[in-house]
Formats: structure tokens, C-alpha cells, sequence
């Protein structure tokens, strides 16, 4: 049978004990990652769900980790329930390079209630897809990757949405085309903390923005010094000079960046990539400003 165990959730050994039923309709539950069940989210568990019939195609159903009450004020709850809100405003308001979102809802499992999202089953992860062909793409094939990622995220930006887990494998890959994922540390405009704490860590470790690390090591500590600390839209665009140096070179820029240090040879691309990962995000241009500098980068290589 299907289990609770130690804040994840288990399938049986046993394939038939792992039916669910869904809005009156039975699906078959199997891991995403067989290998590694329970390695894609801190909070939550990623499953494929399966149509026996085969009247549907395969899914991705996720399930916050944490049992669910409707009155519970639990962070993880709150921040699963702050994606789901995210998704349907991206499926309402219409938005390209955005997994797809069917439904959400709650589940019964070992008789414990979960929150749920079905989403669009990706082919891969950008990292697993990259690394998988060995890097082995052209210039411009790699310029594409980032500008059909920047156009993704200037809509999220549009609709009121800061990513703020910006990495290569929350990046899903669909038919060769690349589709922003995992939107559980988002957070919106109107309420630039959402639901964090004081000094909480927010991003991914070596993927972090300098004003998310300066939140998690000073804010409100009244310390003498005055820092950075507020996450927007400009944390994104550091991640993603994060992320196109590593569709570019295979590893990601830390500590003080130099022009020797990259291994490709587009030295106007370079030139993008520093300007986006500056500590001070007053120096990093806006998405409308890269778009600019990306144009005759693309008129170069998309001939």
C-alpha cells in the first residue's frame, strides 16, 4: 500500500496497490525518478500519473509533503498553495514557456489529506538534457535557449510573478522546447515576502541572488550597516546570468568574474551574462534592456 513515511510519501512494491482515483477516474501513481524517488522538492513529491485506459497522456501529479488541514498556517502549505494561485493566473492569463497546469485539488493517501497539482510531464530537465548531449549545441541553437527563456520570464514578470528558484533543473524540457517549472518558492508584486521568514534562505545554493543571501545573513539584525535585502524582479535576471553562462559553458560564475574566465567565445555574450550577475542589481539590466543587447547578437549568429 501507499505510505507515509518519514514526511515522504511511498509507493508499494506491489504496482496495483498504487491506483488512485481522481475526480471519479483511476490512475495509475509510478516515481518520476525511480532511481532517486524522493530528489525533486524540498516540500513536496513528484509522481507520474498514468491513465490505464490510455484515454489521457502521462502527467506529473504534485503532492506537498505536508498533510493538509484547511485551516493549517504550516509554510509549506501556504507556499504550495501560493504556486497553485501562480499557475492559474499563468493559465488565465495566458503565458508561453510555462509547464502546463490541468487541475489541483486534495487526495486522500495512507487516510492522510495532501494538496496537489497535476501538471505537463516534461521529457527532461535542462540539466539532464544539456549534460546528456554533452553540451554539444551551437552557438545560436544556445542563444535561442536564453532568448525563448528571457521572453518566459518577462511574461511572469508581466503578470506580477518573481521565480526566485531560478536553476538548470527547474528548467523542463517538452519536445525541444524549454519551459520554466517549479514555481513553489514564487512570489508576487504586491507582497514581496510573501510568507518568508526573516532570515530565511530563499533560492537555491549557488544560485543565489546577493540581496537573498544578504536577507538570510542580516535582515533585521541591526547590525550597523544597511544591505539589500528586498528579492525582485532584478534577483531574477542575476539567476538567469547564471543560467545562461551555464547553457553556455556547463557551470555557473561565482566569486569575482573575469572575461579569462569563460570558455566560449562569444565575447558580446559574455558581456550580457557579466552585466546580469553584478552585486548590486541597480547595475543589472532590465529584461526590456537585455532583449536590446541580445538583438544584434542574434542578427549575428541567426544568419
Amino acid at each position: 500500500m501507499i505510505e507515509y513515511v518519514y514526511g515522504n510519501i511511498k509507493l508499494s512494491n506491489d504496482e496495483y496497490e498504487n491506483y488512485i482515483t481522481l475526480d471519479g477516474e483511476e490512475f495509475l501513481l509510478s516515481y518520476l525518478n525511480p532511481g532517486k524517488p524522493y530528489n525533486k522538492g524540498a516540500s513536496s513529491n513528484l509522481f507520474i500519473l498514468i491513465d490505464p485506459n490510455g484515454d489521457t497522456e502521462d502527467r506529473v501529479i504534485k503532492i506537498c509533503k505536508t498533510p493538509y488541514h484547511k485551516y493549517s498556517k504550516d509554510r509549506s502549505i501556504l507556499r504550495f498553495k501560493r504556486e497553485e494561485r501562480a499557475f492559474r493566473t499563468v493559465e488565465r492569463e495566458g503565458a508561453d514557456g510555462v509547464i502546463g497546469f490541468y487541475s489541483s485539488g486534495v487526495i486522500n493517501l495512507a487516510g492522510i489529506d495532501f494538496l496537489y497539482l497535476i501538471l505537463e510531464k516534461a521529457d527532461n530537465d535542462l540539466a539532464s538534457y544539456m549534460e546528456e548531449n554533452k553540451f554539444a549545441f551551437t552557438s545560436n541553437q544556445k542563444l535561442n535557449f536564453c532568448i525563448r527563456l528571457l521572453a518566459s520570464f518577462k511574461r511572469l514578470h508581466e503578470l506580477g510573478i518573481y521565480h526566485r528558484d531560478i536553476k538548470h533543473d527547474n528548467i523542463l524540457v517538452v519536445g525541444g522546447e524549454l519551459k520554466i517549472g517549479d514555481l513553489g518558492l514564487i512570489t508576487f508584486q504586491d507582497r514581496d515576502y510573501g510568507m518568508d521568514r526573516d532570515n530565511e534562505k530563499i533560492g537555491p545554493a549557488g544560485w543565489l541572488c546577493p540581496e537573498a543571501t544578504n536577507k538570510m545573513l542580516t535582515y533585521r539584525k541591526n547590525i550597523g550597516n544597511v544591505y539589500d535585502c528586498v528579492i525582485d524582479h532584478q534577483s531574477d535576471i542575476f539567476q538567469l546570468g547564471k543560467l545562461f553562462w551555464y547553457i553556455f559553458q556547463g557551470n555557473i560564475p561565482t566569486g569575482q568574474v573575469q572575461s579569462g574566465d569563460r570558455r566560449f567565445a562569444e565575447q558580446d555574450i559574455y558581456e550580457v551574462v557579466f552585466s546580469m550577475i553584478q552585486y548590486d542589481k541597480i547595475r543589472r539590466p532590465t529584461i526590456d534592456q537585455i532583449n536590446v543587447q541580445m538583438a544584434p547578437i542574434a542578427a549575428r549568429l541567426f544568419v
